[in-house]
């Protein structure tokens, strides 16, 4: 199924790779698409994604080396979703290194959006926004 690394792709994106209890809160794939909204509008550009997603890297990058890898991630993390995370980081990983560059991050697909974004203007507005909330909870039942 091509959704689930969709989903993955948005948990990794996210905070939760820090450990901490608020950011296991965070792991809602359609909260943190809704974060991307820096200048609250209530839409959503192709611009604010990429640069939510420059945001996310920093993080996520913790030893500041321009790649995630193991390294990055906490011993608690790779307990819990070490299998998730290897294959997100195997669908993003276009020159099969192991790791993610920072490039093959914030410029590489972006599924998520382009899943929104229904009528492709570049935007998800707020009922592109509420579709994709009701797609996302229909499959989870």
């Amino acid at each position: 199924m091509r959704r689930a690394p969709i989903l993955i792709a948005a948990l990794l994106a996210g905070a939760a790779l820090t450990g901490s209890a608020s950011a296991r809160e965070q792991l809602d794939p359609m909260e943190m698409l809704e974060k991307s909204d820096a200048n609250r509008d209530g839409a959503i550009s192709r611009a604010e994604f990429i640069d939510a997603r420059r945001a996310r890297f920093a993080k996520m990058d913790r030893n500041r080396d321009g790649y995630f890898s193991d390294d990055d991630l906490p011993r608690m993390v790779r307990k819990r979703a070490g299998e998730k995370v290897d294959r997100v980081v195997q669908a993003l990983d276009s020159n099969r290194d192991g790791r993610l560059s920072r490039l093959e991050f914030v410029d590489g697909p972006t599924r998520l959006f382009d899943l929104g974004d229904a009528d492709r203007n570049g935007l998800i507005d707020r009922y592109e926004m509420d579709r994709l909330r009701q797609r996302a909870a229909a499959r989870r039942g």
